[in-house]
């Protein structure tokens, strides 16, 4: 290996790495408002505390079946808060995942053309597609001139 792609590897997997704990603190963060948002509705509502996971996670991911509802002027102003707060969190965890299925997705994507030995250059990259598609602008050219013939 030479010395361009043994720096190019270090800081993939760096990237890599920080892409897990960006993804684990954010699970973290996740788990953590869900279940204090469910304490404070158990507490302040008096629901049970299955019931005050279920509304934060439904609540959480915008769902909003409207099943369970708070009645007290602190519950619904923490509501509120929490809406704001519990969406955007939520929201940001799955553009993460989105995200590393994409990249996981071009990688493949890079392999797969490096292993068909396809050159870089688009004149290489026309011309095998070209043979792949069976596309000949000559031939297409003689169709076009021979049916504009016919129109006339």
């Amino acid at each position: 290996m030479d010395k361009n792609a043994e720096s190019l590897h270090k800081v993939e997997e760096e990237e890599h790495r920080r892409y897990h704990r960006r993804l684990s603190y954010t699970a973290v963060v996740i788990i953590i408002v869900l279940f204090g948002s469910a304490t404070f509705y158990h507490y302040v509502e008096g629901w049970r505390y299955l019931d005050s996971v279920y509304f934060s996670a439904y609540t959480m991911t915008t769902v909003g079946y409207g099943d369970i509802t708070p009645h007290t002027d602190a519950g619904k102003i923490f509501t509120i808060v929490f809406m704001f707060t519990g969406v955007g969190i939520a929201l940001y965890g799955i553009s993460l995942l989105a995200s590393h299925f994409v990249e996981m997705r071009e990688e493949f994507w890079l392999q797969a053309l490096n292993t068909k030995q396809i050159s870089k250059h688009t004149t290489v990259v026309r011309g095998v597609l070209r043979k792949i598609l069976h596309y000949d602008t000559d031939n297409m050219i003689k169709g076009q001139t021979q049916t504009k013939k016919k129109k006339k």
